[in-house]
């Protein structure tokens, strides 16, 4: 039987950052090796990371990943058990990865078994897994091509957005990440009016002739009292119509216009993720 050494336990530990009990079992029942000792640990903390597939992941973190060149990237929402977890640095990166590989496939939105399938991001899931002791589970992905790409993850990691404009922004102001970081908190439901459902105008125009008729409101203008709460309704759930939450940046601007001033004419596409959302 080989002698496991203290020095062959403490090295093990700096690659695994497992404990040192643990890593020294692993040695032992590899012979010494640390190469098998390594792959070892990574197939015993792969079935125990089965054992934990039915826990909640009811926290988790948003991955962003844009190229070089500023036109591919992507984003992906992974999930686990625990707030800690979610903000520990080895769980961002394992979430950074994957959003990696997506922008580096060519579909819109993959399955995330495909992505988790990669040998290279496998192992260092299951490498995560050993260290965090928790059930994580890559959720959901969306790839984005455009001329200029941008991104906001919000400071707690829960909620992010990448976007895509048609041409970069010429501004002294970071035009695209404060879009980003506004439509975190604006959650418009389209860019533009041909992008609302017709069936929510539809919502707001009969509440609106509703109420207006109930009050008593001459027939004759209702319709503009209608016509101005839908063009309210745009102006409070579509991206282009609505006012820049960074008044200090902005002023009282509306997007379209923020954006027009930058020499950008259209958001082409764009993804918000939140954490469970």
């Amino acid at each position: 039987m080989a002698t496991i050494t203290a020095q062959m336990v403490k090295e093990l530990r700096a690659r695994t950052d497992l404990p040192m009990m643990e890593c020294k079992k692993a040695l032992t029942e590899n012979g010494g090796d640390i190469e098998a000792a390594v792959e070892w640990l990574r197939q015993k903390h792969k079935g125990k990371l089965e054992e934990r597939s039915d826990k909640a992941t009811g926290e988790g973190r948003i991955g962003v990943f844009i190229a070089d060149d500023g036109k591919v990237g992507s984003i992906v929402e992974l999930q686990c058990e625990t707030a800690p977890v979610a903000k520990n640095e080895l769980f961002i990166e394992l979430a950074e990865a994957f959003a990696k590989k997506v922008a580096e496939g060519t579909e819109e939105t993959p399955e995330p078994d495909s992505i988790r399938s990669d040998p290279t991001l496998e192992k260092m899931f299951t490498d995560v897994f050993g260290k965090m002791r928790e059930n994580m589970n890559l959720k959901r992905c969306r790839r984005i091509t455009g001329e200029s790409l941008s991104s906001y993850v919000h400071h707690d990691g829960k909620s992010g957005v990448l976007m895509a404009l048609d041409a970069a922004p010429k501004s002294e102001h970071a035009i695209g990440a404060d879009l980003c970081m506004h439509t975190i908190f604006s959650c418009p439901i389209a860019v533009d009016r041909s992008g609302v459902p017709a069936e929510e105008v539809e919502k707001v125009r009969t509440l609106a002739r509703q109420v207006a008729t109930d009050e008593g409101k001459p027939e004759q203008i209702i319709e503009k009292i209608v016509d101005g709460k839908v063009n309210a309704f745009y102006g409070d759930r579509v991206l282009l119509e609505q006012l820049h939450v960074k008044t200090d940046d902005y002023g009282k601007t509306k997007i379209r216009d923020v954006l027009a001033a930058a020499g950008v004419s259209a958001v082409t596409d764009y993804m918000i993720m939140k954490i469970g959302g």
